[in-house]
């Protein structure tokens, strides 16, 4: 197979305008949702939770979300490696998710929008269903989508890529893979 194209989202976007883009869907996201849903329930009195819960609520996010990225791999087919690396240097833990064979374009495209659609579905009838912890599932939607705002963008680079070709993860990103012509 040959590579058509790399894809280093760090690189071409800056991690800065990254978190830019990431903050600014959350604000969004948590203005809007609130806005609509707090006209659809005028007359319900919310309930509070601590500090303590809505704190561990979204930090259990991420890791919910990347795991979620698993998932429709897995049905795939595809052995996913889940390691943390800690940088002592940087005093911040990472996660990384490494498949071990090439994924077709479409499998790739449904595991990065599943948990996007799986936690903001879950988040949006939560709000509906419970109103009185509505704000709390309107922030769980609104931090969500901005975890997504990074796969929305190896999204719109892969929907560019050839139909029927093969996503392949190294270190700096991905690679787009096409078969060689015969």
């Amino acid at each position: 197979m040959n590579c058509w194209k790399s894809i280093n989202v760090k690189r071409d976007y800056h991690p800065s305008r990254l978190m830019i883009f990431s903050f600014s869907m959350i604000i969004v996201t948590f203005i809007l949702g609130y806005l609509g849903l707090s006209l659809y329930h005028r007359n319900d009195a919310y309930t509070d939770l601590s500090m303590l819960h809505t704190f561990l609520f979204l930090i259990l996010l991420f890791p919910v979300h990347t795991f979620l990225h698993v998932v429709p791999l897995r049905f795939a087919g595809v052995h996913v490696d889940w390691s943390r690396l800690f940088f002592r240097q940087k005093r911040k833990a990472v996660q990384f998710l490494k498949f071990t064979k090439p994924v077709s374009r479409n499998y790739y495209i449904g595991a990065m929008l599943f948990p996007a659609c799986i936690i903001n579905i879950s988040a949006a009838a939560g709000a509906f269903i419970f109103p009185s912890l509505m704000h709390y599932f309107i922030l769980v939607f609104s931090f969500n989508s901005g975890l997504a705002v990074y796969d929305f963008i190896y999204i719109k680079q892969l929907l560019g890529a050839p139909r029927h070709c093969y996503i392949e993860q190294n270190r700096n990103g991905l690679d787009i893979l096409v078969k060689q012509p015969v």
